[in-house]
């Protein structure tokens, strides 16, 4: 999941990542991204 989220935030397309890796699937970027998106939501961020 990490390289996924590392390669979409480097700008890399969908189309891309799933023939560079042919087992993805999209609901598995979709899964990916979710999973990013309830961890900041659940998340609460501080400065010191």
């Amino acid at each position: 999941m990490e390289v996924i989220l590392g390669q979409l935030a480097e700008g890399e397309s969908w189309d891309a990542l799933l023939k560079g890796y042919p087992e993805l699937t999209r609901g598995d970027i979709q899964a990916a991204l979710r999973f990013a998106e309830a961890s900041v939501v659940n998340s609460e961020i501080t400065v010191d």
